[in-house]
C-alpha cells in the first residue's frame, strides 16, 4: 500500500518538515504534530488515531481515484494548504468567508451566510478565480456580471483545497472528497444560531469488492435574518460513482447548488438600509466524466476531462404576505440560462521535488468554441523553489505568464519573488455578450456597438472591457525565529480595469461603475507560526499608501491567536483535540464607485471573534461568536451586518 493513500497520515510522522524543507528534531508529546492551518478535527481520519487503527486493520483499501493536479504552494512560512478536516476546523461556513483571511483579499458581503458575496483581490474582483478537479467555475451569474462568485463551491464536496497567490491574482484549487475504504463511511453534521439559522449535513460513501465506488453528500441550510422578510435557503447536492482498475480510473461526478432567496436589506429594518437586493431562485450545475492513469503527486500521468457547467437563473414569488415589494423583479432578475461545456486534456510527470505538466482547455458556449492552453513547471528543493506558469487567454481572462521562486540561504531566512506578466485584449464580463453592450477601452473611452444583451439588462451597461499589457510584482523577505515566521515585503499591481461586484454594486441607468484604475503599490507584513507550547499565531497586515482606490481599503489587518493540542499526556490515545481562538480584523474605509461620477464609502471596521472547538473520539462540538464588540458596520454600502452572531454545532463521523 502506498504510504499516501491514507488520508492524514503526512501528519502523524515524527518529524515536521516546514515549509522550507528543513526537517526539524521531534516535537514534544504533548505538542501538536499539526502545521497551520489549524485542524483541530483531523486526528480521527480512518487509521490515524490508536483507537481506530485495530478497525482499519480488518479494513480492505483500494487504490483511489484520481485526483486533480494541483499547484505547487510557494510561500514564506507554513503554506495556504487546507485538507478536508482543516476546512471544517477554520469555522468558514463558505469559500468567501474562507478568503478573507488571506493577505490581500477583501470579503464583500451583504449579510450573515446566504448573502451576496464577492472576494477582491488587490482591488479586482475579477482576479479570483475557481478550480474544482480542474475544471475552472467561470463566471455564469448574468447578475454577477463578470465577478466570479465564490459561494458557487460549497465546502461540503471537499478533500483538499489550496489557495495560490500569485503577483496579479489569487487561484483557489479545490479537489472533491474520496473514499478508499471498503467500510461504509458515515457522516452528520447538525449546527444552529441567531438568525434563525440552521444547518444539517449528510455524508455516505463505500468502496466495493472490485474497486467500484459510490459517494453521496447533502447539505442544506436556512436563514431569516430579519422576520419581516421570508427565510432563505441553499440546498448543495453530490454524487459520485467509479471504478479503479491498476493505475486506470475512472469516475463520473456531479454536484448541484441551488439557492432560494429571500429580498435582501442587510440586518435591522428597511429604514436603516439604504438598498435592498431582489430576490432570485438559482441553480448551478458542475458535472463531468474523467478517465485517468496515473496519480499526478508521483510519476507519470494523464486525465481525460468531458464537463458540463449551467447556471439557471430565475425571479422568486414572495411568499412574504405582510411585504409591499409585490411582484417578483424579473428585471433585475431576467429568466435565464447559460451553458459551458469545458473538455480538458491534461498529462505530466513528477520526479521527486520536481513536476512538469501540460493542459489544453477547450470551452464551448452558444455555438462557439475557445481553446486555453497552459503548462506548469516547478521544482522544491532546500534551497530554492521555483514554479512557472503559462497560460492562453481565454473569452474572460488575457494570457499571462508567471515566475514564482524562493531562496533560502539559511534555514532561518527565506525570500520570495513573483512576477506576471499578462496580456491585452478584449473581455467579455459573461460568457456569450459578444455581439452586444458597450465596450470600454483601456482609457476608459466607449466604443460604439449594436446591443444584444440578457433580457432584462440595460443596455448602458458594460458587456465588454479592454485591458492593457501589464506587468506585476510581489516580494517578500522573511526570518524565522523559533517556530515563528515573520515576514515582511511589497506588492505593486499594474493598471487595470475594475469591474463591479454586479449583483452588490449594479451598474446604473446613467452610466457604469466600471473604472480605470493606474498602478498601485501596497507594504505587507505577517507573522505565521507557533509562539509557544500549544499557543499559534496567523497575523497579516497590508498599506496601500493612498485613499483613492477602489475596492480596496487602504489598511487591513487580521490577527489570529489560538491554541491546538490533543492533550497526549491526558488522552495518549489520541481522544480528545482543542482547538480555540480570538481574532480581530480591522479595515479602514472602502471606496465604491456608483454611476460616472458617484462615490459612495464604507466606514472603518473593528470586529472580533471567538471560536472553539472540542473533539472527542470523532465527534467534534463546534462554536463561534461573531463581532464579540456587537459593532454596527457595513461591508458594502447600504447593507448592515449583524450586531452579533452565534453559531454552534456537531459534526460527527463513523465507519461501520
Amino acid at each position: 500500500m502506498k504510504r499516501d493513500t491514507v488520508a492524514g497520515r503526512r501528519d502523524t510522522l515524527p518529524t515536521r518538515v516546514d515549509t522550507t524543507r528543513v526537517p526539524r528534531r521531534p516535537v514534544g508529546r504533548d505538542t501538536l504534530r499539526i502545521p497551520l492551518p489549524p485542524r483541530a478535527d483531523s486526528i480521527p481520519r480512518g487509521d490515524t488515531t490508536r483507537a481506530v487503527k485495530a478497525k482499519a486493520s480488518t479494513d480492505t483499501i483500494k487504490p483511489p481515484l484520481t485526483r486533480a493536479p494541483l499547484a505547487p504552494i510557494i510561500e514564506i512560512g507554513p503554506a495556504r494548504i487546507y485538507d478536508r478536516a482543516a476546512l471544517f476546523a477554520t469555522g468558514a461556513l463558505t469559500i468567501s468567508d474562507l478568503l478573507g483571511r488571506v493577505p490581500g483579499l477583501t470579503e464583500f458581503t451583504a449579510g450573515w451566510v446566504g448573502a451576496p458575496a464577492a472576494v477582491a483581490v488587490l482591488g479586482s474582483v475579477r482576479r479570483f478565480r475557481l478550480f474544482l478537479d480542474g475544471v475552472e467555475l467561470d463566471p455564469l451569474d448574468p447578475r454577477q456580471r463578470g465577478a466570479p462568485s465564490p459561494n458557487d463551491l460549497p465546502l461540503l464536496s471537499l478533500e483538499e483545497l489550496r489557495i495560490e497567490r500569485a503577483a496579479d491574482e489569487v487561484r483557489v484549487y479545490a479537489r472533491t472528497w474520496r473514499v478508499d475504504r471498503t467500510t461504509p463511511y458515515t457522516r452528520a453534521d447538525v449546527a444552529t444560531g441567531d438568525q434563525n439559522t440552521n444547518l444539517y449535513r449528510a455524508f455516505f460513501g463505500r468502496r466495493f469488492a472490485h474497486g467500484e465506488v459510490f459517494q453521496l453528500a447533502a447539505e442544506q441550510f436556512s436563514t431569516q435574518p430579519i422576520r419581516a422578510l421570508p427565510s432563505s435557503d441553499v440546498l448543495n447536492l453530490m454524487l459520485r460513482a467509479g471504478t479503479t482498475h491498476g493505475p486506470w480510473s475512472v469516475d463520473l461526478f456531479a454536484q448541484r447548488s441551488g439557492r432560494n432567496r429571500a429580498p435582501w436589506v442587510g440586518f435591522g429594518n428597511r429604514d436603516q438600509t439604504v438598498d435592498t437586493i431582489a430576490d432570485l431562485e438559482a441553480q448551478r450545475t458542475t458535472a463531468y466524466a474523467r478517465v485517468g492513469n496515473g496519480d499526478p503527486e508521483r510519476g507519470r500521468w494523464v486525465q481525460l476531462m468531458a464537463t458540463s457547467n449551467s447556471f439557471r437563473l430565475s425571479p422568486r414569488e414572495s411568499n412574504d404576505f405582510a411585504s409591499t415589494l409585490g411582484a417578483a423583479d424579473t428585471t433585475s432578475v431576467p429568466d435565464s440560462t447559460t451553458y459551458v461545456g469545458q473538455y480538458i486534456a491534461a498529462a505530466g510527470v513528477t520526479r521527486g521535488p520536481f513536476r512538469v505538466s501540460a493542459a489544453e482547455r477547450l470551452r464551448v458556449q452558444r455555438g462557439r468554441a475557445s481553446s486555453s492552453p497552459f503548462a506548469r513547471a516547478s521544482a522544491e528543493l532546500p534551497l530554492v523553489a521555483v514554479s512557472l506558469f503559462g497560460e492562453a487567454s481565454s473569452p474572460l481572462s488575457p494570457s499571462r505568464f508567471e515566475a514564482t521562486a524562493r531562496f533560502t540561504p539559511l534555514s532561518r531566512i527565506a525570500l520570495l519573488a513573483s512576477t506576471s506578466r499578462t496580456g491585452s485584449g478584449t473581455f467579455e464580463r459573461v460568457l456569450g455578450d459578444t455581439i452586444g453592450g458597450r465596450t470600454i477601452d483601456e482609457s476608459g473611452a466607449y466604443l460604439p456597438g449594436p446591443v444584444y444583451f440578457y433580457k432584462g439588462f440595460d443596455s448602458l451597461e458594460v458587456a465588454r472591457y479592454a485591458l492593457a499589457a501589464s506587468s506585476n510584482l510581489r516580494a517578500e523577505a522573511g526570518i524565522r525565529l523559533g517556530d515563528v515566521w515573520i515576514s515582511g515585503g511589497v506588492i505593486r499591481r499594474g493598471a487595470t480595469t475594475l469591474i463591479p461586484p454586479g449583483e452588490i454594486i449594479r451598474d446604473t441607468l446613467v452610466g457604469t461603475s466600471v473604472r480605470i484604475e493606474d498602478e498601485a503599490t501596497a507594504r505587507t507584513v505577517a507573522v505565521r507560526g507557533r509562539l509557544w507550547k500549544a499557543l499559534y499565531a496567523d497575523a497579516w497586515g497590508i498599506d496601500w499608501g493612498d485613499t483613492t482606490g477602489f475596492y480596496r481599503p487602504r489598511y487591513q489587518s487580521r490577527a489570529e491567536l489560538f491554541i491546538q493540542t490533543n492533550l497526549l499526556d491526558r488522552f495518549p490515545r489520541g481522544n480528545f483535540g482543542l482547538l480555540t481562538s480570538l481574532a480581530h480584523e480591522y479595515r479602514s474605509s472602502v471606496r465604491f464607485p456608483l454611476g460616472e461620477d458617484s462615490v459612495r464609502t464604507t466606514g472603518d471596521i473593528r470586529t472580533v471573534a471567538f471560536k472553539l472547538e472540542i473533539r472527542i473520539q470523532t465527534a467534534v462540538i463546534s462554536y463561534q461568536f461573531r463581532n464579540l464588540l456587537q459593532q454596527r458596520y457595513e461591508l458594502v454600502p447600504g447593507f448592515q451586518m449583524p450586531r452579533q452572531t452565534q453559531f454552534y454545532g456537531v459534526r460527527w463521523e463513523f465507519w461501520n
